[in-house]
C-alpha cells in the first residue's frame, strides 16, 4: 500500500514529518475508502502544518501511523507489544485546546516484527479512539507515560509518549490479521 522507505535516525524529525504526510495521503486515498470512511485533508493544514490532519466523516481527526512495535512494552510496562501504540504527550497537550479530535491509529507491523529479543506477528489494521477517552485514561492513571532517554532536553522531538492498548479502541478493520496472514 505504501512505499516502505523509512528514515533511520529517530532523532531527526523532518524526514519523519515528510513520511507522515506521505502516509496521510495514502490513508485518505486508499485506506479510508476500504473502511467506508470519508476522509479528506483538513483544508487549514495548507496554511498551518500543525493543524489537525484530516476531516473524517465530518469530524476533526488525526492520523497516527505506527510501523515499529514498542518491543519492550511487555517487559517494562506489562503491555503486549503486539497491541501497544504510542501517543506523544505533546500531541495530547495540543489536542486539549481543540474540539474533540478522533485519533486513527494505522498500525503496520510488516517490516519490523522482531526487536530486543521480542517477536510480534505481522499485522496491519486501523483503530479509532476519541481524544476525550484518552484524556480520561490519562487522568485516571490508566496509561503509562514512557520517557525517551535520548530525547531529554530535546526541543524538537517528543520527549515522552503515553502507551495505549489497541484492544481498548474501536477496531475498524484488518488488512493483515495477526497470526493469520503470513
Amino acid at each position: 500500500m505504501t512505499n516502505n522507505k523509512k528514515p533511520t535516525d529517530t532523532e531527526n524529525k523532518t524526514p519523519w514529518l515528510e513520511l507522515g504526510e506521505q502516509r496521510e495521503d495514502v490513508f485518505i486515498k486508499e485506506v479510508a475508502p476500504k473502511l467506508q470512511l470519508e476522509a479528506e485533508q483538513n483544508p487549514r493544514k495548507k496554511d498551518d502544518p500543525t493543524a489537525i490532519d484530516m476531516i473524517v466523516n465530518g469530524a476533526p481527526a488525526d492520523l497516527k501511523t505506527q510501523e515499529t512495535p514498542f518491543f519492550t512494552s511487555g517487559k517494562t510496562y506489562d503491555l503486549p507489544p503486539q497491541y501497544t501504540v504510542t501517543f506523544n504527550k505533546n500531541d495530547h497537550q495540543r489536542y486539549k485546546t481543540k474540539e474533540n479530535v478522533e485519533l486513527y491509529f494505522w498500525v503496520r507491523w510488516r517490516d519490523e516484527t522482531e526487536g530486543y529479543g521480542v517477536e510480534v506477528d505481522e499485522m496491519e489494521g486501523v483503530w479509532k479512539i476519541d481524544h476525550s477517552t484518552v484524556t480520561r485514561w490519562i487522568a485516571e492513571g490508566d496509561t503509562p507515560l514512557h520517557q525517551y532517554r535520548r530525547r531529554q532536553g530535546d526541543t524538537e522531538n517528543a520527549r515522552s509518549s503515553y502507551l495505549l492498548d489497541l484492544r481498548e479502541m474501536e477496531h475498524l478493520g484488518y488488512f493483515v490479521e495477526p497470526g493469520v496472514d503470513k
